[in-house]
């Protein structure tokens, strides 16, 4: 640590400064629902991680976060990572500071290696940053009617043919609609081919953040063919994870659920609506952009503890190797209830990929 009036220490996050960690967060204005002190034991107690949870001081006022957990996976090798949202820090200087420190802590404990997921801001340093992502911000700081009007014709188009195929959006802010988000977003996972988290993973979210989460649940025939859960903070909600039914898109569940959702965090007193991360130029990022958002990108860094070869981004290895894309092709095929089941062990290995 180093010395003298205003000088930069580097410190361990203790219970009794979550509070004013927390408060940093809230009024920096790149922080994130993610950078909160709360998935810190989210972390430990869904999957029993050890975490770092690192904060830059001036004169005992935090300055900046890097909220690190440590993953000892059979299958991608001990890492150290963040939650989304990367590194939080009042400037370049003081990310480094804490990126330096995070470097040290963690070659002690063997691991050489430390990733850091969708920054907003590119990470300073020569470090590898890749940008296969981008995020959509949606300005809400208007009257219902005003946005509606401002819509393009085919997307109130849209919402109207689902209103007319008989959906049904309900919005929850008390966890009543977890078991059906959960059932979707299975559903949908398995035939993507990816393994999903377990339930107890929003669970422990819903316990620890009673106030800054909602549930959408789209609704055809008193069935859930889409979900969504989206975190709360301060004048944005943001969209964390979700997905329409594929065999049900023809009735237009995704139109009428952006919509809902956007009317009602307008009559909540939002002013943004940050939608959530997208592979760059994939279908679901021109979704995104028909609802006249700004898309602005996401970085992937690693960051090499050691003298090592530059290692690519986890999005980048599973699109490039092919053992993966053998296991995304098996993983429809075996049945749900077996997926359901397996899938949150092997989530433990590469959380969040």
């Amino acid at each position: 640590m180093t010395q003298g009036k205003d000088a930069l220490v580097i410190n361990r996050l203790t219970d009794d400064l979550c509070e004013s960690w927390d408060t940093y967060v809230r009024t920096e204005q790149n922080g994130l629902p993610l950078h909160l002190s709360g998935w810190r034991n989210i972390l430990h107690n869904t999957y029993g991680y050890e975490t770092r949870y690192l904060m830059a001081q001036i004169e005992d006022r935090i300055v900046g976060v890097l909220p690190l957990f440590l993953v000892p996976s059979l299958l991608a090798g001990k890492r150290a990572m963040t939650m989304p949202g990367g590194i939080c820090a009042n400037d370049e200087t003081i990310a480094l500071s804490l990126i330096e420190q995070g470097k040290k802590i963690t070659i002690k404990e063997g691991i050489n290696r430390i990733l850091l997921q969708d920054s907003r801001l590119k990470p300073p340093g020569n470090w590898l940053s890749e940008s296969n992502h981008v995020y959509w911000v949606i300005d809400l700081d208007q009257s219902e009617e005003a946005l509606w009007k401002r819509l393009d014709g085919n997307i109130r188009r849209q919402v109207r043919k689902a209103r007319h195929n008989g959906l049904v959006v309900e919005i929850d802010r008390s966890g009543d609609l977890l078991d059906p988000f959960y059932d979707v977003f299975l559903r949908f996972t398995h035939q993507a081919g990816t393994p999903v988290f377990g339930r107890s993973f929003l669970e422990n979210t819903i316990d620890t953040f009673p106030n800054g989460f909602n549930i959408v649940v789209v609704w055809h025939e008193h069935q859930p063919i889409a979900g969504y859960f989206q975190l709360e903070m301060n004048d944005t909600i943001y969209g964390m994870w979700g997905a329409a039914l594929p065999e049900t898109l023809k009735l237009r569940p995704a139109y009428l659920a952006l919509w809902e959702i956007m009317r009602e965090a307008i009559h909540s007193g939002f002013s943004y609506l940050d939608m959530g991360r997208s592979p760059a130029e994939s279908n679901a990022s021109k979704f995104k952009g028909q609802w006249g958002g700004t898309a602005r990108p996401i970085y992937q860094t690693i960051i090499n503890g050691s003298e090592q070869k530059p290692v690519r981004s986890v999005t980048s290895q599973v699109q490039s190797n092919e053992q993966f894309q053998l296991f995304m092709k098996i993983w429809p095929r075996l049945p749900l209830s077996f997926t359901r089941r397996l899938g949150p062990k092997l989530r433990w290995h590469i959380p969040f990929a």
